[in-house]
């Protein structure tokens, strides 16, 4: 068996990796077969599976030479594939013979993976990262429960708990830095279990459901230390309460991640009971000070976590073993308050009272079953028969439900005590009590019956005469049809001209009368209508699958119908046959004939979805005509030339039922909404958990996919639906299933949506582009969607810089009138209130023009994102499309470029983790475009504590070299540069210092990427390395901008507060600045601000000046020495046992240039 199913293991995984990209069932199909054969998993599929991860691990973290997006996403299934074959390999019990020998091998290789795969978390998929995790959490318990029972203490077992301790503390340090929250919930998974099975259970009433706890750990044990294990696990507990996010932080954290981790939390409590106390106070509070107010717990999350808490708990509460804590938790559920508590509440109230009731109906009982008794007696016992051993004798059946009553009377007469005068009196009270229940009962019962058979007596008399009307107008058209002479179609080959042209009229003729007898129908339905609304309808099923309450109405429809499609081919033969057929125009009998089936036109428009079947059936007979008429016509249906024709009135027809389905699905549209905003209204404030959005009504997409013919001028009519914010749903849906299910109309449907996609209305608007996102960029109509995202974008652009002009224009028209302030009060005034009044004057003219300038902003960003979103949303499946953008934004107005780089912003951020498509697309930007590249770099490297993609840093690099760009471009990059480019590009970064306060930060952030540490990662530069670095001579030959630059870092300040440019560093550096070969004067100035701005050690600064001395600074250039000589005069008198040391000659030079 085992050779069978290897074989057949071993085509699923050639036929899987074969496909592009991987086929996952047929992995997920032999995943379920390695482990129905468990011993495949440690001959070969472990290597296959251990292959497959860590070539794709190889690959993310940049060591393969197959970097590219394709490739990654053909990895990333087999990759998740080896993680789950390795998790099923080492997470099971292995065969007895190879405990020894191949499963530790097996076991170290996965832990070596696994560390492998976390040592880069942020360049490696998050399905694989949170597989990992998943694997490391279910292999951790298996681990130390295989190191306990094991009788030997073997080396290779050791070394795999000494690895996997490592791995444990990774997984812990990364649930401290990690700001994922899909990632956060498998950590919080694990922290779950290391809080588990490293904490005793306990003794008294302890939960038994965790087969692993630190009670199976002995004292003394040869690697594993009790102690520190349980350590870990009270680590484990905080670190899970800690993950609950701040209040600060609400709105921006994941609901499903808070769940979770509650969950988690919970979980916990009821493996664990001994921490009810210690968990469940930490996590109501929190609970409490996260839903204090809107500011910090939106209405949706406050909800969905509070019902979910208030479930948790309550279920927690329910268990036997949590008892001892009932106290705890009836006080965090009342502080809840939930719904669920509240009904829990009610129903053991509810049963509490029925238990109490029928107590005394047993107490009752009881007394009038028992004889006369001793009053100082407590219970009646019959003496035992003759012949029977009275110690065996037992109780009498009904004994224990009489000491159950007897245990819950009051504790006088529970004492034996004597009962009350009136004891006899309550008890025939009681009695008449229940007599009366039972007969209000059999009363209400009773009437009840009654009711039931009136009504069934009225439906069936009402049935019966429904059913004799049908017959009689039955009848009555089998009699009409039969009155008439059989129609039949001769051959009109046989026939004479004159003989055709009465076949003709003959037809149009039956067509008339039929439609008398149809018109009697449609009124007799009517009628019965006007009952219906009263008594409810009766609708029946027929065997074409048509509703009628009529049996016969809708069939005459029908044949009304066929006779007009028989006039029309009779018609057609005649013709064909030559002679000269009846006229075709308005005063003709096709005509009247017409105007005879606009009854059941009208039938149908009045109620088109119940008749939905019916026009159906119609239309196709119809269009059938239309084929065996004419087929060229069918064909091109476009081409009629008379209103008269079939085809006329197949358009006709199509068009009035379309304009019918319209109005009726967005009238039931805006009904759904109406009945949503009134639920939403009636449960304002209520804890109601959101319910599913319902369907949207799909009556109008089944009439385009159903019809045989749509005419195109027919689909415009949609568009009333995307006009109102109500129906729009119904219009975008529609339109977005029925170019995709009937290809002749996508290229007018796709019109519209891409006219409406530049719609005021957001959710119209979204609903339109994500409907033709999804034809781009593979479609055949890619060119076509793309121009009209560039023309629209386009089109934006021109409307804001008007907009923009017009409103420089008011803002300055108001500024001009600040000058022309003049007075007009006639009252006296003194000089100074006169120039307040001016003041305020000025003041509020301002205050005008600002308010004006930020409305007019607004309105401009909000025209913008009408016209960009379509071509933002589309440049994630086609970058080349931000170039519409540049070129726009190089000529656009100040104001408009502000809105465009706010607008963008999003677009960007989605581009973090793959930063190659945008570059292309970014090194090419034209002239004048340069502050929207350096947004998009800004943004592509916002979040410091991650490492600029490999990429972005070279394609940004070679872009400013080529084009000779300032370092404006590489600030945030610098933390993604390695130690020579960050040298090299230093002076670039410092070339930007102008005076000013803004490049200044841009040069502290600057530094401080460089200085910093991230995750798993060194910084680029240590302090020391950076400050000598800004004495280098291409940094030292900025001039005053090297000095200014030095001023910003020696300003810069830790996180903790602390100085970057601390003592230590500066000591270092200057003694390493001092042993160059070219000493610059930066070096001592750098050494006197210290000194002076931060009173520096001046020993430090004596010792670099007799260094100098040693040197001969006498005899370098005259900048090197007036910085010496100011230097010299600073740390006096510290400095006057160095003149001794220097030469007669130097030492006059010295003072002549101080003097």
């Amino acid at each position: 068996m085992d050779g069978d199913a290897g074989a057949q293991a071993e085509k699923l995984y050639t036929e899987a990796v074969h496909e592009t990209p991987p086929n996952r069932n047929k992995l997920d199909r032999l995943v379920d077969l390695l482990c129905d054969h468990p011993r495949l998993l440690y001959d070969s599929f472990f290597a296959k599976a251990h292959e497959a991860a860590g070539i794709a691990v190889d690959i993310w973290h940049g060591t393969g030479d197959m970097m590219s997006d394709d490739n990654l996403l053909i990895l990333t299934p087999p990759a998740l594939w080896g993680w789950t074959v390795m998790e099923e390999t080492v997470c099971h019990a292995p065969p007895q013979e190879l405990r020894e020998t191949r499963y530790p091998q097996l076991a170290q290789q996965f832990l070596e993976l696994a560390e492998q795969t976390l040592a880069h978390p942020d360049t490696t998929p998050g399905p694989v990262v949170r597989r990992t995790i998943q694997a490391l959490t279910r292999f951790w318990p298996e681990i130390i429960n295989a190191c306990i029972s094991l009788k030997t203490q073997s080396p290779a077992w050791r070394q795999l708990y000494e690895a996997m301790l490592q791995r444990a503390d990774s997984l812990m340090q990364l649930s401290e830095q990690s700001d994922d929250p899909a990632l956060q919930m498998h950590l919080a998974k694990f922290l779950e279990t290391e809080a588990t099975i490293f904490t005793a259970i306990p003794q008294p009433g302890g939960s038994s459901r965790s087969t692993l706890s630190l009670d199976q750990l002995p004292d003394s044990h040869a690697y594993i230390s009790k102690t520190a294990l349980a350590t870990r696990g009270e680590r484990a507990r905080q670190q899970l309460l800690r993950l609950l996010p701040s209040s600060d932080h609400m709105r921006l954290c994941n609901t499903s991640f808070i769940t979770a981790t509650i969950n988690s939390i919970v979980y916990l409590m009821n493996l664990r009971p001994q921490f009810c106390d210690q968990l469940l106070e930490r996590l109501i509070n929190w609970y409490v000070v996260t839903n204090s107010s809107e500011q910090t717990m939106t209405h949706l999350q406050s909800v969905v976590i509070g019902k979910t808490l208030s479930i948790a708990l309550l279920q927690l509460y329910t268990r036997r073993y949590m008892g001892a804590y009932s106290e705890v938790l009836e006080r965090a559920l009342d502080a809840l308050n939930g719904p669920e508590w509240v009904r829990w509440q009610e129903q053991q109230a509810r049963e509490r009272e029925r238990r109490q009731r029928q107590q005394a109906r047993q107490r009752s009982q009881a007394r009038r079953q028992a004889p006369d008794e001793d009053p100082h007696s407590t219970r009646w016992v019959p003496a035992p028969e003759d012949g029977q051993d009275e110690l065996a004798y037992q109780p009498a059946p009904g004994a224990d439900a009489e000491l159950g009553a007897i245990a819950t009377l009051p504790s006088s007469e529970a004492a034996g005590q004597k009962r009350t005068a009136h004891a006899d009196d309550d008890d025939d009270e009681e009695k008449q009590m229940m007599l009366l229940e039972e007969s209000a009962k059999r009363v209400k019962l009773g009437e009840e019956e009654k009711m039931k058979k009136k009504s069934a007596a009225s439906e069936e008399e009402r049935r019966q005469t429904a059913v004799d009307t049908d017959q009689e107008m039955e009848a009555e058209m089998q009699v009409a049809l039969q009155s008439e002479l059989p129609f039949e179609l001769p051959s009109m080959d046989e026939m004479t001209t004159d003989a055709r042209q009465e076949h003709v009229v003959e037809a149009i003729r039956r067509v008339v009368s039929g439609s008398e007898r149809v018109r009697k129908f449609i009124e007799h339905k009517r009628v019965l209508h006007s009952v219906d609304t009263v008594s409810g309808p009766r609708l029946q099923t027929l065997a074409n699958g048509l509703s009628t309450n009529s049996k016969v109405l809708e069939d005459s429809m029908v044949m009304l119908v066929r006779l007009v499609t028989n006039c029309y081919i009779v018609f057609f033969e005649a013709s064909r046959t030559g002679g000269s057929p009846a006229h075709m125009g308005a005063s003709s009998q096709w005509n009247k004939m017409h105007e005879c089936v606009e009854g059941v036109l009208q039938s149908i428009i009045d109620a088109p979805r119940t008749q939905y079947g019916l026009a159906m059936i119609m239309l196709y007979e119809l269009w059938m005509s239309i084929v065996v008429t004419d087929p060229e016509l069918a064909r091109t249906p476009e081409k009629s030339d008379s209103e008269y024709t079939v085809l006329a009135l197949y358009l006709r027809w199509c068009e009035r039922i379309f304009d019918a389905i319209v109005a009726c699905s967005m009238e039931a549209a805006s009904q759904q909404v109406e009945k949503a905003a009134s639920a939403a209204e009636t449960a304002d404030g209520a804890a109601v958990v959101p319910q599913q959005q319902p369907e949207h009504d799909e009556l109008l997409l089944e009439f385009i996919k159903d019809v045989p013919y749509l005419p195109l001028a027919l689909l415009s009519k949609v568009e009333a639906c995307l006009k109102s914010p109500s129906t729009a749903a119904l219009g975008f849906v529609t339109l977005e299933r029925a170019i995709e299910q009937r290809p002749p109309i996508f290229s007018a449907g796709l019109d519209i949506l891409l006219t409406y996609s530049a719609h005021p209305d957001r959710a119209t608007r979204v609903g339109c582009i994500r409907a033709v996102k999804k034809h781009y960029p593979n479609g055949a109509s890619a060119q076509r969607i793309s121009k009209m995202a560039s023309s629209s974008f386009k089109m934006g652009v021109e409307r804001a810089t008007k907009q923009s002009t017009e409103m420089e224009q008011k803002v300055a028209a108001i500024l001009n009138q600040v000058d022309d302030v003049s007075m007009t009060d006639d009252v006296p005034m003194t000089d100074e209130a006169v120039e307040m009044r001016k003041t305020e004057a000025v003041e509020k003219k301002k205050a005008d023009a600002f308010a004006l300038r930020k409305q007019g902003e607004q309105a401009i960003e909000a025209g913008l994102v009408v016209h960009m979103e379509l071509l933002l949303a589309l440049s994630t499946k086609n970058m080349d499309l931000l170039s519409v953008v540049f070129d726009a934004y190089k000529d656009a107005p100040l104001t408009v470029q502000i809105s465009i780089r706010r607008i963008i912003t999003p677009l960007v951020k989605s581009m973090v983790n793959a930063p190659a498509k945008i570059i292309p697309v970014l090194t090419q930007f034209p002239v004048g475009a340069e502050t929207l590249a350096q947004r998009m770099i800004f943004l592509l490297c916002s979040d410091a504590t991650r490492v600029p993609a490999r990429e972005l840093v070279q394609g940004v690099l070679g872009m400013c070299d080529e084009r000779n760009l300032d370092g404006n471009f590489m600030v945030f990059l610098v933390n993604g540069m390695d130690r020579e480019e960050a040298l090299k590009r230093l002076p670039s970064i410092v070339g930007i210092l102008d005076g000013s306060d803004g490049p200044r930060m841009l040069v502290r952030e600057s530094f401080a990427r460089l200085t910093t540490s991230s995750l798993n990662r060194p910084s680029v530069l240590s302090p020391t390395q950076l400050l000598m670095g800004l004495h280098d001579e291409a940094v030292v030959a900025t001039g005053q901008k090297a000095v200014e630059a030095v001023g910003v870092y020696e300003a810069m300040a830790k996180p903790d507060g602390t100085r970057v440019f601390s003592t230590p560093v500066f000591d270092t550096a200057l003694k390493l600045l001092a042993e160059q070969e070219h000493v610059s004067p930066l070096m001592l100035q750098t050494a006197d601000a210290y000194y002076r701005r931060r009173g520096g050690p001046a020993g430090t600064v004596i010792k670099l000046l007799q260094k100098l001395i040693e040197r001969k600074v006498w005899e370098m250039d005259d900048g090197m020495v007036e910085v010496f000589v100011q230097s010299f005069r600073t740390m006096l008198p510290g400095t006057l046992a160095l003149v001794k040391t220097v030469p007669h000659d130097a030492l006059r030079r010295m003072v002549e240039m101080d003097a």
